[in-house]
């Protein structure tokens, strides 16, 4: 039985994968910060299998050694962790980071050489590092009406010049972490997910949810009837994890692949938002941006990857946020945040 580690088990993107690898039959390995934070990792040691087949360890994306001793023993490492501040999410404009090498950079960027350089020593087979839709989607000079496929890069020049602080890390993690893997011989595959929505398995709540959720709820939104309606690309988490374990499994991936479902405007989402979940505080004025440009994936589609139907995703989400609380007055918004 192959074991697979899952950096940064605990979070939004990495509990959905261990519980997928759960289901497949996987010894798995998970790196939190703390294995005894019930808040924050609780729901992984309830997963189905999970108390015959789950290991946490104790372990930071800047701690080499801490790297090395979860990934010994396993055949293949996927290096999902990585901050991802509200900005990216909210698109909100002049959004500042107060300490960019600290909170995003070098977890990042040192952070993908700490887990790549201990994969060599646990002599891990195959690693693939799931990078960001921000590697792919700051690019000035790409021409306005192409999708966005494998072949276009985030200008870190100009992300650099736009404080693009999480743009600037993932792309310089991705290019290492491929270079890497030509110069040391090891099997490195990347993924650059879309904006990524769905039902949540940790409680505590991620960026992009809480972008989602400002669509059904007032409080979450600067003005209360009016939100921008700039078209973002979107995918399933549970579809997302489907990729990575695609992309871990198949022989034949390679390189980096995009990975995006749909391209939707807010005004879009939102309708359908309120034909299947009516009664809801949703806006009602949309103001035009200029849209994000469609990220293509036809690579991963046919190496076999497939999507679920929009209404599914929709459905399931705000069934998960009725469950879990989310729909109450007062939660989960602090003050501070408003998209």
């Amino acid at each position: 039985m192959k074991r697979v580690c899952i950096t940064g088990a605990g979070g939004y993107i990495g509990s959905w994968v261990v519980k997928l690898l759960l289901s497949k039959g996987y010894m798995v390995n998970g790196t939190v910060r703390d294995p005894c934070d019930e808040t924050k990792n609780g729901h992984l040691k309830k997963l189905e299998n999970a108390e015959e087949r789950l290991h946490l360890f104790k372990a930071d994306l800047l701690d080499f050694e801490s790297l090395c001793a979860a990934f010994a023993g396993c055949s293949g490492v996927l290096h999902v962790a990585s901050p991802v501040p509200l900005h990216v999410a909210s698109n909100i404009p002049g959004s500042r980071v107060p300490n960019p090498q600290v909170e995003i950079l070098d977890p990042a960027i040192l952070g993908t050489q700490n887990v790549l350089n201990a994969c060599l020593q646990a002599k891990v087979e195959k690693v693939v590092v799931v990078s960001s839709g921000s590697a792919v989607l700051v690019n000035p000079k790409w021409p306005p009406d192409m999708e966005l496929d494998e072949s276009c890069w985030t200008d870190i020049e100009y992300a650099n010049s736009i404080q693009d602080w999480y743009g600037v890390s993932k792309t310089t993690a991705e290019m290492e972490a491929l270079n890497f893997g030509k110069q040391h011989s090891l099997t490195v595959v990347t993924i650059c997910p879309s904006l990524i929505i769905g039902p949540m398995l940790q409680s505590t709540i991620n960026a992009t949810s809480l972008l989602l959720l400002s669509y059904i709820k007032g409080e979450g939104r600067s003005v209360i009837d009016t939100m921008e309606n700039l078209k973002r690309p979107y995918t399933d988490v549970r579809d997302l994890s489907e990729a990575i374990l695609l992309l871990y499994e198949n022989p034949e991936s390679n390189g980096r692949y995009v990975c995006s479902a749909y391209s939707l405007g807010t005004k879009e989402v939102v309708a359908k938002m309120q034909s299947l979940f009516p009664g809801y505080n949703y806006p009602t004025t949309f103001i035009d941006r200029r849209d994000i440009p469609p990220l293509n994936s036809k690579k991963l589609l046919k190496l076999g990857w497939n999507y679920r139907p929009l209404e599914e995703t929709i459905v399931d989400t705000i069934k998960n946020y009725e469950e879990t609380g989310l729909m109450e007055n007062g939660k989960p918004f602090p003050s501070m945040i408003r998209f």
